[in-house]
């Protein structure tokens, strides 16, 4: 993500964390001030960290609009200071705020420019496995960790076929936080 692209980043992760905080409409301007300062403090983390921007285009534009977005953390220098629970290994890599804008979910034909074939994945695939081959490049970790709600189905069935396993999950006290259980999913990189 450069400079340029955090407002877009910042708009798609505050609607996105309000739909599944479900919270009115009203609080997305108070989490927009919230994200981009949590963007702007990772930004400063780099290259410990990274934030990756998918793009769509019509019909070969030159104008695209923000499909998606994740978060990576490659090593401990990088790791969020609070991350939620379980809490994934300080030192592993981790997988974060993934989020993909609402219109575009499950839109899984996409066209392969070198087969002519589609691609039968969305772009939530496409972001997890840009994000798995950039943490294979940046770190030296053998596992790679990442969250996921309990009740996101969609989510939790593309990391199982990607290769993660549940690690542990949430405490059914978390209910008492008002915040949603979660799986904590890990993945071998040698399978990466």
């Amino acid at each position: 993500m450069r400079e340029e692209e955090m407002d877009m980043t910042v708009s798609l992760l505050s609607e996105s964390f309000a739909e599944s905080m479900m919270m009115a409409t009203s609080y997305v301007k108070l989490l927009e001030f919230l994200v981009k300062n949590y963007l702007i403090e990772r930004r400063e983390m780099m290259p410990h960290n990274a934030t990756l921007l998918g793009v769509y285009r019509e019909n070969g534009e030159e104008d695209f609009e923000l499909a998606g977005t994740v978060e990576l953390t490659f090593d401990r220098k990088g790791a969020n200071a609070n991350p939620p629970t379980p809490t994934p290994p300080k030192n592993s890599p981790y997988i974060c705020n993934m989020a993909v804008r609402k219109p575009l979910r499950r839109v899984l034909n996409l066209s392969n420019h070198v087969t002519g074939y589609l691609v039968r994945r969305g772009i939530g695939w496409h972001l997890l496995k840009a994000g798995e081959e950039l943490i294979t490049k940046m770190s030296s970790s053998r596992e790679v960790h990442l969250h996921c709600r309990m009740i996101d189905e969609g989510p939790f069935n593309m990391y199982t076929k990607a290769g993660y396993s549940v690690v542990k999950t949430d405490s059914i006290l978390t209910l008492l936080t008002l915040q949603r259980r979660r799986h904590l999913m890990r993945k071998r990189t040698s399978c990466l």
